[in-house]
């Protein structure tokens, strides 16, 4: 029996309602393939590693789409194929509704962040994968067909409001599971709550930091599509701080997207944050952590990073508690 290597951390969320697992190195947590043969002759010893994850945190279910960058959100009636006993994979998706407790989004990334968005309407989470271009559909910026959701963010709350509104639920109903204090008011002002976003919370772990995420704009082989998805991001930064602007909240400690316009530096945590904030979800927290460059007592890396490494994997678990 071997035994499971330590987590980055382990954090309850939103009240306990959600728990975060991050694992990182020095174990390889790629678990490619198509069956548990297929793993484990990529990764020997994955399976048993993965098994042991889900007896130890209690997992009824591991929702595994395979990462896509298609900014699509599958539920667990799209995942049927059980590679392991509990361990469902399927569709392709950047994220998936969890609505049962003891199901688990499972995440191999290497500087991919993942988002965790829990909707108190619903005791529900979209765990979302916010890869670059799951957060931006660079396709339709290189003038190619638009997909259905800009980002994964939007398609996450899109979810959870078609969820909301399949269950038919009142104020009333929401009002006796108001732990969270986010609904005050009267019965008009309640009904205004339950269908704007304000009782969803979000926490961002797991992902590279701008300072080592560049894209060159110039003397580069992909200068000329780094250069429009930069200029593109700066317009949805402008376009976001007038906004904010409009509905009278201060842009000053607004994280830039692009904090470096010619190296192309990107911060994936502030352009989840602003879209988030462009669907009204402005409860947000997020990890210290940075894959690419985070080290341990020793001067060890923390994590893997598609900077150092472009086989191996983190391990990311997003539990409903």
């Amino acid at each position: 029996m071997s035994v499971l290597p330590k987590p980055v951390y382990e954090q309850k969320l939103f009240c306990g309602k959600a728990t975060m697992i991050v694992f990182g190195a020095p174990f390889d947590w790629n678990y490619a393939g198509a069956n548990r043969e297929e793993m484990e002759a990529k990764n020997p010893g994955i399976s048993l590693a993965l098994e042991e994850v889900m007896h130890t945190y209690d997992i009824r279910r591991a929702l595994v789409p395979k990462p896509a960058f298609n900014a699509k959100v599958a539920t667990a009636n799209d995942l049927k194929i059980e590679l392991l006993p509990g361990f469902f994979r399927g569709m392709d998706a950047d994220g998936v509704l969890l609505t049962e407790p003891g199901d688990a989004y499972f995440l191999a990334s290497a500087d991919c962040l993942t988002t965790a968005l829990f909707d108190v309407r619903m005791n529900a989470v979209a765990a979302l994968h916010c890869g670059r271009d799951a957060l931006i559909d660079r396709k339709f910026i290189d003038h190619m067909p638009k997909r259905d959701h800009t980002s994964v963010i939007d398609a996450g709350v899109r979810h959870l409001d078609e969820l909301f509104q399949f269950a038919h639920l009142s104020s009333r109903d929401v009002c006796e599971n108001n732990e969270f204090g986010w609904l005050q008011g009267g019965d008009e002002e309640n009904m205004e709550r339950l269908y704007n976003h304000t009782g969803m919370v979000a926490y961002l772990a797991a992902g590279i930091r701008p300072d080592t995420f560049e894209h060159p704009t110039v003397n580069h082989p992909y200068a000329e599509a780094n250069a429009r998805m930069v200029k593109w991001l700066e317009l949805f930064e402008a376009r976001s701080n007038i906004l904010h602007t409009y509905h009278g909240r201060s842009t000053n400690s607004h994280p830039r997207v692009v904090t470096d316009s010619a190296s192309g530096k990107i911060d994936l945590f502030a352009l989840v944050r602003r879209q988030l904030w462009a669907c009204r979800v402005d409860r947000l927290e997020e990890d210290a952590f940075d894959t690419a460059t985070s080290t341990g007592p020793d001067g060890e890396f923390l994590f893997h990073s598609n900077r150092r490494d472009k086989l191996k994997r983190n391990l990311v678990v997003v539990r409903l508690n």
